[in-house]
């Protein structure tokens, strides 16, 4: 398995890399998760995040060179640390279960070890297989701050 970080290759080897991005994710959020995606929308959500400044994106690849997943995020300053918060992580249909996902985030956590941030932050969708996946790399739930939110009518 090989992890690619979007400021590592060029924009040929990338921009396959983002139109596939657009594809699973369509595929998988619209069959499993029973969402409406269309590939307009998934293109901004993921140029959204990658454009931001201090954005990192990883691609990860099987021993066949084929894109398993991808994760994206950004670095976010502190007072006294920095740290990267894990926008998306997304394992391709078919490659879900078989410790992607898992190894993908051990090395998220070298990489940003690595560029200076001490804490890894995110938000899951709130059900056992999310909190089964995200405890077996030591990411928890936090009892000091709460998601809030206020939908428009």
């Amino acid at each position: 398995m090989k992890n690619l970080e979007r400021n590592n290759f060029r924009p040929s080897v990338w921009e396959p890399g983002l139109r596939l991005g657009r594809e699973k994710d369509i595929e998988y959020y619209n069959t499993v998760e029973a969402c409406c995606w269309t590939y307009e929308k998934a293109y901004k959500r993921i140029h959204q995040v990658l454009t931001m400044e201090d954005s990192m994106c990883l691609v990860q690849l099987d021993s066949e060179e084929h894109i398993t997943g991808y994760l994206m995020g950004y670095f976010k300053e502190f007072d006294d640390i920095r740290g990267y918060f894990l926008e998306e992580i997304v394992i391709f249909m078919g490659n879900q279960g078989k410790g992607y996902g898992t190894d993908f985030l051990k090395h998220l956590e070298k990489v940003i070890r690595e560029n200076g941030a001490s804490i890894l932050e995110l938000n899951s969708v709130n059900d056992e297989e999310h909190k089964r996946f995200y405890a077996k790399a030591g990411i928890l739930p936090v009892s000091n701050f709460v998601m809030m939110s206020k939908f428009m009518e």
